[in-house]
């Protein structure tokens, strides 16, 4: 998905305007949840989402979805990464 695409998307699913997140190389986040839902897409590196069943591996292109209240953690590979986040 190109970055337009996605900002495409997060617009007709009612996702605010999005931010940069950025993530520094071999990033091991703990598992947590948020009070609000998020769409990212990864636009630099490679990123890990930790669920509780599965590690989703994801590099430019590539984006996740993860509800309000889902356990998650977040990872990035050896060169970190930059996500493009909108929330609700």
């Amino acid at each position: 998905m190109t970055e337009d695409e996605f900002r495409s998307e997060l617009a007709a699913q009612g996702y605010g305007e999005p931010r940069n997140a950025e993530f520094e190389p071999h990033a091991d986040g703990e598992l947590h949840s948020h009070e609000f839902s998020a769409m990212a897409m990864v636009t630099r590196g490679e990123f890990r989402l930790g669920l509780e069943d599965e590690t989703r591996v994801m590099g430019v292109g590539d984006w996740c979805e993860v509800s309000a209240g889902t356990l998650h953690s977040e990872m990035a590979g050896p060169v970190g990464a930059t996500l493009l986040v909108g929330t609700k």
